[in-house]
């Protein structure tokens, strides 16, 4: 996974939020958010606003503490929410801020700063970068925040992360029987980049909707309609996914192994076996 880290401008992300049904299974609350669009700020793949975080950095500051020190303080959001962390298990846990922090003993604040990013994410990342526990989703709020942490995990190289984030997701999914709707897919490929497992899944729960769930009978939504005809990336990941369910003749994908979801480049694969991902 190539990692883009400019000299003194980089990337950001943007969040939003999640139920209807699909013969038993819910899909995610349509048409609660505004469209999501995409932004021009700081560090950013495109953009995760954080809906209510006070203001902490009002101003684009330079960082007062360095790499050369043991606290990194990173900024998020429109309002520069601050977020401190351990620098060394910065450096340890994600590539991209081992090779700015190596290459740039004094970063600029544009190079710390990441206004598109959900600023509950981000604090959720230093928190497992400290080794707290993440719960998973349980809610519709919840939910927009992990696909931002997920968002995150994939800028910041941070694979074993990324790898967890999908898991609960799936989890949550699973256990509440739920779908994606089209501004979870909307949001996912904003703001991620590149082809990767979380877009595959949450285009594969929609697949599914389709062909088996509350759209079976009537056909796609209007809202579903708009969004795959605004990405062809998105229509063609779609069209795709509703072939794979009629070969394997509908095979759920919120069930089953969890590796096949998974990003193995630079991290061990899985064992084989284990438990589903709502059995944990």
């Amino acid at each position: 996974m190539a990692l883009n880290v400019p000299q003194v401008r980089t990337n950001t992300v943007k969040r939003s939020g999640s139920s209807s049904s699909i013969g038993h299974s819910s899909i995610e609350h349509e048409n609660d958010l505004a469209p999501v669009t995409p932004r021009s700020r700081r560090n950013s793949d495109s953009s995760v606003n954080a809906s209510a975080a006070a203001p902490t950095a009002p101003g684009l500051i330079k960082p007062t503490t360095q790499h050369r020190t043991d606290k990194t303080t990173l900024y998020a959001g429109k309002n520069h929410k601050a977020v401190t962390l351990e620098t060394k298990l910065l450096m340890e846990k994600s590539p991209y801020f081992k090779k700015l922090l190596s290459e740039t003993p004094e970063p600029q604040a544009e190079q710390t700063t990441f206004e598109d990013a959900d600023e509950t994410a981000l604090a959720m990342f230093g928190a497992r970068l400290h080794g707290k526990h993440l719960h998973g989703p349980n809610d519709f709020h919840s939910t927009g925040h992990y696909l931002g942490l997920y968002a995150l995990a994939l800028k910041f190289g941070s694979e074993e992360l990324a790898n967890q984030v999908i898991d609960l997701i799936r989890a949550y999914y699973a256990t509440g029987n739920l779908t994606a709707p089209p501004y979870r897919l909307q949001y996912i490929y904003t703001y991620t980049p590149t082809a990767n497992p979380l877009r595959k899944f949450l285009v594969a729960t929609a697949a599914w909707r389709a062909l088996y769930g509350g759209e079976a009978g009537g056909g796609i939504s209007d809202a579903m309609k708009e969004v795959l005809g605004a990405d062809r990336a998105l229509a063609g990941d779609f069209m795709q996914a509703l072939v794979v369910l009629g070969r394997d003749a509908g095979k759920d994908p919120r069930r089953g192994g969890r590796c096949v979801w998974h990003l193995h480049e630079g991290t061990r694969k899985c064992e084989e076996g284990g438990v589903e991902p709502w059995e944990d």
